[in-house]
C-alpha cells in the first residue's frame, strides 16, 4: 500500500554511522501500490550494517531451520558471513525436510539483531518472500566426501558442505575440535549449535552434537573456511563411528612447525624454555604461556588449567619435550602449540647449549681479569710522570677558571630561576602521578588479595566484579601513561600534522558516541551541525585528541544526566567547534594557567585527572594553525570554542 507519513526526522548515532528515522505523528493510506524490488546484497554487507532498515534480499546456503508458532527461522551462510533470517506468518509446524545444504533467496528488512539471538538478521513479513533456488538433503551429515589435501589452502570456503573422516585428538574450552584425517594430516572444526532455545528439537532441523572424546573416529560435515594455512570446517555436525585409542604424536621440530607443517595435528617436539608466564584468561581458567627455542627458531606453547602454577616446576633454559596440537588461524593469529594436559610437558634438564655458554662465560671473565691487572700495573708506571706535568697545567687552569667563574655568575642566577620553575613543575608532576597511580594500584592490590586468600569463598559474581575492578584500574593507569607519552612527543616536535580529506560531521558524530560510551552514557551528548564541509582537509588523529579530551572533560565535570552540547559550524573558511557543558565551571583565578602542564582547577575535588589533557588539546590546535578560546563561570558551566582552517595545506 502507498502511505503518506507526517512526522519529525530524527537522526540517531548507531554503531559506526548515522541512522535517520521518522517519528510519525500521522500516517495516511493513499491506496494500493506495488512492492518494490529489493536490492540484492551480500550477507557480509548485512552483518556490517551497510543496509540498516533497508528493503534488501540475500542469497545463501541453508545450515538449519526452526519453526516456533508462526515464526520461522533460517540460518544461512555465504562465502564470507552467516546470518539468521526471521520469517513471519509461516504455516504452523511446517518444517521443510530437505533444505539442509540447499540455497534460498530471502527478501526482507535488515533489522540488525534477532531478539534472543546473537546473530545479525533480516525480517521477512511472509513466506512469499522466501525463494528456494536449490533443494538440499534431509540428513545433516549427507555431503560429498573430500580429501584433506584438496581442501588445504582454503580455496573452497563458504559455499558447499563437505564430509571428512578422522580421529579426534582433543577439544579446547573454546569449542574448537582437532582431529587427524583418515589418510593423515590434521583438521579442525567448530560445532554447529541448534537454533532451538528449548533444546527440544521438536520443531527444527535435527542437529547432530554427540558427546565425543579423544580417540573417537568421527564423520564430520561442515563448510570449509578460507585463508587458513590448514583445513578448518565451520558449522560442523558430527557422528561417532567407533571409539579407540588417541593416535600417537608425530615427531617434529620447532622450525618445521613454525614453517606451517602439521597444522591442527598432534606432534612431539623439543625446545629450550625461554620464559613461562601464568595469566588468568577466564574465571577458573589459567593459561601458562611458554616461549620455546631450538636452532634459532622460536614458537609459543600454552597449557590451560583450572589452577595457577600448574607448570611452576619448569625452569628457564631447561630442555622441554612437549606433546601438543599445532594451532593457528582462524583460532589464533599465529602458529602455536597447545598442550592438552600437564603430563604433555616434560623437563629433560638444562639444555646442552646453555651449559656450554656458561663455561665459556667463566673462561672469558678469568681472561678479562688477567688483562685488567696487567693494564693497571702499566697505568701506575705512566701516571707518576704524568702527574708532574699535570700540576703545571693545573696552575694555569686555575687562573683561567677564576675568570670563567666570574663570567658564569650571571648565567647561574638565570639557571637558578629556571630551576625554581622546574622544581615547581616537578612537584606538581610527582604529586599528581603518585595520586593517580595510588588509587588504581590500591584497587588492584585489594582485589588481588581477596582473590588470592578467599578465592574459594568468593562467589562467581564477586570474582567477576573484582576482575572488572582490576581491568578498570589497569586501563586508568594505561591512559595516564599514554597521555604523558603523547604530550612528550608533542613537546619534542615529533607529533606530525597529516591533513587528508574527511567527512567532518561524520567524524564528530562518531567521537560523540565514543565519548558517551566511554562514560557509560552518564551524560547525553547532542550534536548540532551546519555548513558546507565538502572540501575539508584536516588531521583526523589530531581532531580525535582535541574533541576526545574536551568531550571527556565536559562529561566528567558535569552532574549525571546533565546535557553536553557539541556544535559544528562553517564560518569564513574555518570549522568552528563548540563544546558546552553545564557543570562545575572553572574559577576565574585558574583560567589563566589552565593550559599549563599538570595544572588543575582548585574546585575539581576528588575527580580524577592528569592536568595534561587541555595542554595536549592546545598543542593539537596549534599544529592545525587554529585557535582555542575559553568561556567559563564557576558553578555555571564551561564553553570551549575551537577554530580550525578547513583547507589548510
Amino acid at each position: 500500500m502507498e502511505v503518506e507519513i507526517e512526522g519529525v526526522v530524527v537522526a540517531e548515532i548507531f554503531m559506526d554511522g548515522k541512522r535517520v528515522r521518522i517519528k510519525a505523528a500521522k500516517v495516511s493510506v493513499l491506496g494500493a501500490g506495488t512492492l518494490p524490488e529489493p536490492e540484492a546484497v551480500r550477507i557480509e554487507d548485512v552483518a556490517k550494517f551497510k543496509h540498516l532498515d533497508q528493503w534488501v534480499s540475500v542469497e545463501g546456503m541453508v545450515l538449519q531451520v526452526r519453526s516456533s508458532m508462526s515464526l520461522f527461522t533460517i540460518q544461512m551462510v555465504d562465502d564470507a558471513a552467516s546470518c539468521n533470517v526471521l520469517v513471519r506468518d509461516w504455516p504452523r509446524d511446517a518444517i521443510p525436510p530437505d533444505w539442509i545444504g540447499g540455497r534460498v533467496r530471502v527478501a526482507g528488512v535488515n533489522r540488525a539483531h534477532l531478539p534472543g539471538s546473537g546473530f545479525l538478521s533480516l525480517t521477512a513479513s511472509s513466506p512469499d518472500q522466501v525463494t528456494v533456488l536449490k533443494t538440499g538433503v534431509v540428513d545433516p551429515l549427507d555431503a560429498p566426501s573430500a580429501a584433506l589435501e584438496a581442501l588445504r589452502g582454503g580455496e573452497h570456503g563458504g559455499q558447499e558442505r563437505v564430509k571428512i573422516t578422522g580421529t579426534l585428538l582433543g577439544a579446547t574450552m573454546g569449542n574448537v575440535f582437532y582431529a587427524r584425517g583418515a589418510g593423515g594430516g590434521g583438521f579442525s572444526f567448530y560445532m554447529l549449535h541448534p537454533i532451538d532455545e528449548d533444546k527440544s528439537g521438536r520443531f527444527s532441523t535435527p542437529i547432530i552434537m554427540p558427546k565425543v572424546q579423544p580417540g573417537d573416529e568421527l564423520e564430520v560435515t561442515g563448510v570449509p573456511g578460507r585463508g587458513a594455512p590448514g583445513v578448518h570446517l565451520n558449522f560442523g555436525v558430527a557422528r561417532v563411528l567407533r571409539s579407540g585409542p588417541v593416535p600417537e604424536a608425530l615427531p617434529s621440530d620447532i622450525a618445521a612447525i613454525a614453517a606451517g607443517a602439521h597444522v591442527h595435528d598432534l606432534v612431539r617436539v623439543r625446545g629450550r624454555l625461554l620464559s613461562a608466564d601464568d595469566v588468568l584468561v577466564a574465571p577458573g581458567r589459567w593459561r601458562t604461556t611458554m616461549r620455546l627455542e631450538a636452532e634459532g627458531k622460536k614458537i609459543i606453547a600454552f597449557l590451560d588449567a583450572p589452577a595457577r602454577g600448574t607448570l611452576a616446576h619448569l625452569e628457564e633454559d631447561h630442555l622441554l619435550q612437549l606433546r601438543g596440537i599445532v594451532t593457528g588461524p582462524p583460532h589464533f593469529p599465529e602458529i602455536r602449540l597447545w598442550a592438552r594436559a600437564p603430563e604433555d610437558v616434560e623437563s629433560l634438564g638444562i639444555a646442552e647449549e646453555v651449559e656450554a655458554r656458561r663455561l665459556w662465560t667463566v673462561l672469558g671473565i678469568a681472561a678479562a681479569v688477567v688483562v685488567m691487572l696487567s693494564g693497571w700495573l702499566l697505568v701506575l708506571v705512566r701516571s707518576h710522570a704524568a702527574a708532574r706535568a699535570a700540576n703545571a697545567r693545573l696552575e694555569t687552569r686555575v687562573a683561567e677558571r677564576t675568570a670563567e667563574l666570574a663570567a658564569a655568575k650571571d648565567d647561574l642566577a638565570r639557571a637558578l630561576s629556571k630551576e625554581r620553575e622546574l622544581g615547581e613543575l616537578k612537584t606538581r608532576f610527582v604529586s599528581l602521578v603518585s595520586h593517580e597511580f595510588r588509587t588504581p594500584l590500591g584497587v588492584t592490590m585489594s582485589a588481588v588479595e581477596v582473590l588470592r586468600h578467599y578465592h574459594a569463598q568468593v562467589s562467581e559474581e564477586k570474582r567477576a566484579e573484582l576482575l572488572d575492578d582490576i581491568f578498570s584500574a589497569t586501563m586508568q593507569m594505561s591512559g595516564l601513561m599514554e597521555q604523558v607519552l603523547l604530550l612528550g612527543r608533542a613537546e619534542a616536535g615529533k607529533l606530525a600534522w597529516k591533513p587528508s580529506g574527511l567527512d567532518l560531521p561524520e567524524l564528530c558524530a562518531k567521537l560523540a558516541e565514543e565519548a558517551a560510551s566511554a562514560a557509560q552514557h552518564r551524560c547525553p551528548i547532542t550534536l548540532d551541525t551546519g555548513g558546507d564541509f565538502t572540501d575539508a582537509r584536516m588531521d583526523a588523529a589530531l581532531l580525535r585528541h582535541i574533541l576526545g579530551n574536551l568531550l571527556s572533560n565536559a562529561v566528567k565535570y558535569s552532574p549525571e544526566g546533565s546535557p553536553v552540547e557539541l556544535r559544528l559550524r562553517s564560518e569564513g573558511g574555518e570549522a568552528v567547534l563548540t563544546v558546552r557543558d553545564r557543570g562545575i565551571g572553572i574559577p576565574e583565578a585558574d583560567q589563566a594557567r589552565l593550559f599549563e602542564a599538570f595544572h588543575r582547577a582548585t574546585n575539581v575535588g576528588d575527580t580524577p585527572g592528569t592536568g595534561l589533557g587541555l595542554l595536549l588539546v592546545k598543542r593539537c590546535v596549534e599544529l592545525h594553525r587554529g585557535s582555542i578560546r575559553l568561556q567559563s563561570q564557576e558553578g555555571a558551566g564551561t564553553t570551549f570554542t575551537v577554530r580550525l582552517p578547513l583547507r589548510n595545506e
